[in-house]
C-alpha cells in the first residue's frame, strides 16, 4: 500500500511540475518595434487559456484586437489594424522566455518588422 501511494505522489508531483513549468503570457507587455524609421512603441494586453491567447494592442495607429495561440514557448497572433490603404492583417510571431520576448512581425506580406518586449 505504501509503494501504491508513493508512486501516486511522485506523478502527482510530475505533472503540477510540468503544468507550472509552462510559459503564460498573461499580463501587459510593453513592446518596441524596430521601424524603418527607428524603434516604435506599442502595449499589448493578453490573456491566455490554454494555448488559447486573446488580447489587445495598442500603438501609434491605434488599437486592435488580437488573437493566437501559445505552444511550448512559441507565440502566434494576429490582427488587422486600418492602414492608408485599407486594412492590413498582421501577423506576430515570438519566442516567449519568462517576462520577455523577442520575434517578427510580418505586415501583411509587405515585410517584417522585428520586436522586443517586456512584461510589466
Amino acid at each position: 500500500m505504501l509503494r501504491v501511494f508513493s508512486v501516486i505522489l511522485a506523478a502527482t508531483l510530475l505533472l503540477s511540475v510540468n503544468a507550472y513549468a509552462q510559459t503564460s503570457v498573461s499580463g501587459a507587455w510593453d513592446l518596441a518595434v524596430q521601424g524603418p524609421e527607428g524603434p516604435v512603441n506599442a502595449t499589448a494586453t493578453l490573456n491566455q487559456d490554454g494555448e488559447k491567447v486573446t488580447g489587445e494592442i495598442e500603438g501609434q495607429a491605434g488599437k486592435a484586437a488580437l488573437t493566437g495561440t501559445m505552444k511550448g514557448k512559441t507565440l502566434s497572433m494576429a490582427f488587422t489594424m486600418q492602414g492608408p490603404q485599407g486594412p492590413m492583417d498582421i501577423k506576430v510571431t515570438g519566442e516567449v522566455d519568462g517576462a520577455s520576448m523577442k520575434g517578427t512581425i510580418d505586415l501583411a506580406g509587405m515585410g517584417q518588422m522585428e520586436f522586443t518586449a517586456k512584461k510589466k
